[in-house]
């Protein structure tokens, strides 16, 4: 699909830019099928706004992911890290609440010229675009240093956690059956106890005989059968050998 779009209504010539329904081999949740719709060709003046602006008739708009180029997952800039200066046409990723948004953009027809700004949302280019690019690019210290004193308290947390439950693996044994050697536990690289051996070789037990395909093979079929003939042999000749041990000891004579 081609849209026709102008920059204001002063505009003499027409932007064309190019557009369908995002659809991606590994589905993410931030562009969810059949509601995402991929704009491609967007002028380098163009924000999030203006975006919001061109497709607003089409349907309730969630979010607006704005790239200099495709991904397979949104590309997220730190509001803190400066951006390249060279700009070119971007790529938008319009995320709708329901599906009909899409259908609606697609349905779009090409003859219309439409604008990218409004009195609300205007177009900001030339020395202007200069003075907005250099004042984002003063880094807010009282934004940054509360962004991170965020990270870090996230980072001791999760550091706390990894501490407790190393704690709580503490003595014992893995799939391998081996005791992971931790800084925070009892267990600095001692020799194990008996208790520990114990514990170990139980788990590699119980691990093979789970793991164990019974009678999976014609091979093992057999030596079962063999096995539990074997078995009912011995037990009748055990039960032969004490039958006539009963009758040799019998006291009882009738003449």
């Amino acid at each position: 699909m081609v849209l026709q779009v102008k920059p204001t209504v002063r505009s003499n010539v027409c932007h064309c830019m190019y557009l369908r329904e995002h659809s991606a081999a590994v589905p993410r949740a931030e562009w969810p099928q059949g509601r995402t719709l991929i704009v491609h060709n967007i002028p380098p003046y163009c924000n999030e706004e203006n975006v919001r602006l061109l497709f607003k008739e089409c349907g309730d708009i969630i979010r607006v992911y704005l790239q200099s180029k495709p991904s397979s997952k949104p590309i997220v800039q730190s509001q803190f890290l400066p951006t390249s200066s060279e700009k070119g046409v971007q790529i938008a990723y319009v995320v709708f609440r329901k599906p009909g948004g899409v259908k609606n953009a697609c349905n779009m027809v090409y003859d219309k010229e439409r604008l990218l700004s409004d009195a609300n949302t205007p177009i900001i280019a030339g020395l202007r675009a200069y003075i907005k690019e250099y004042e984002d690019s003063v880094t807010d210290v009282d934004a940054l240093e509360k962004s991170a004193e965020e990270f870090m308290a996230q980072y001791y947390k999760k550091k706390d956690e990894e501490i407790k439950r190393e704690k709580e693996m503490e003595g014992v044994p893995d799939e391998d059956g081996f005791i992971k050697v931790t800084r925070h536990g009892k267990n600095k690289g001692l020799r194990r106890t008996e208790e520990t051996e114990k514990r170990g070789h139980e788990h590699i037990r119980s691990r093979k005989k789970k793991n164990e395909l019974k009678d999976f093979y014609v091979f093992q079929y057999r030596e079962t059968k063999r096995k539990h003939i074997a078995e009912l042999q011995a037990k009748f000749e055990d039960d032969k050998k004490k039958v006539k041990e009963m009758k040799i000891a019998r006291k009882f004579r009738p003449y």
